[in-house]
């Protein structure tokens, strides 16, 4: 038989506000308050697709080491700090379900304005908007995993990335596609970006594929070349050319 959504991984122990660090649990996904306000949704159409095929036990197996870090805040809410991607993905693929989930700190003791300065001193929160603006108000973070929007530099980092263009900094982990993202946003400008009339903000990586496939690829290459330019050497993973 299989299971119900709140049965995977059913066997962790909730999390609630007085949860200590480190204590590894299940929140459901409606729980979870985004720390910033968009995703890259090519990445977001392929995780969805990956997530959809898979069985219960093969969810399980695939979650348990994908825990999603929270910090616990004084307001009794649950702020994910990383794994929005799969977050909204799950969302997507199987609806409202508990996951498994990592205590990262537990800071309900920390109220009001110095919950904010503490999380954007340990570099926890992006309070920047699809298009880049900002640093905004904490205030105007979504309130929902399912109501991130859609930036489209943050799919091109996360493209480049996975063509080896930069690497995953394990110590520079969070936030550092949007960081990559806000260096090719002023670099990189595909056509179709020029001539959009309608859902621009909608617009994904493949659908400018299938819409104008060579400045697709040329804007790709380009933003490849950018990445191992000496203009990139700042960035979080940044590896450079060889030879």
């Amino acid at each position: 038989m299989a299971k119900k959504n709140d049965e995977v991984c059913g066997f962790l122990p909730k999390i609630d506000a007085h949860s200590p660090q480190g204590t590894l649990g299940r929140l459901k996904l409606s729980d979870l308050k985004p720390t910033q306000n968009a995703v890259g949704m090519d990445e977001v159409n392929v995780k969805v697709a990956k997530i959809k095929d898979k069985s219960d036990s093969a969810l399980e197996d695939y979650l348990l080491p994908r825990a999603v870090p929270v910090i616990i805040g004084n307001d009794g809410q649950y702020y994910l700090i990383d794994h929005h991607h799969l977050s909204i993905s799950l969302w997507r693929a199987k609806g409202d379900m508990e996951i498994p989930a990592m205590v990262t700190r537990n800071w309900n003791s920390i109220a009001g304005k110095h919950f904010w300065k503490t999380m954007a001193a340990n570099n926890w929160v992006y309070p920047f908007d699809a298009m880049g603006a900002g640093p905004n108000n904490p205030n105007t973070l979504k309130q929902h995993v399912k109501d991130l929007d859609n930036d489209l530099y943050r799919s091109l980092s996360w493209l480049v990335r996975e063509a080896y263009g930069y690497v995953k900094d394990p110590n520079n982990a969070i936030f550092a596609e949007f960081k990559w993202g806000s260096f090719f946003r002023t670099r990189v400008i595909f056509d179709e970006q020029l001539t959009c009339k309608k859902n621009c903000m909608e617009m994904t990586l493949e659908d400018i594929r299938k819409a104008d496939p060579d400045d697709y690829a040329e804007k790709i290459g380009w933003a490849r070349y950018l990445a191992s330019s000496p203009e990139a050497a700042g960035l979080p993973g940044f590896v450079g050319r060889s030879g």
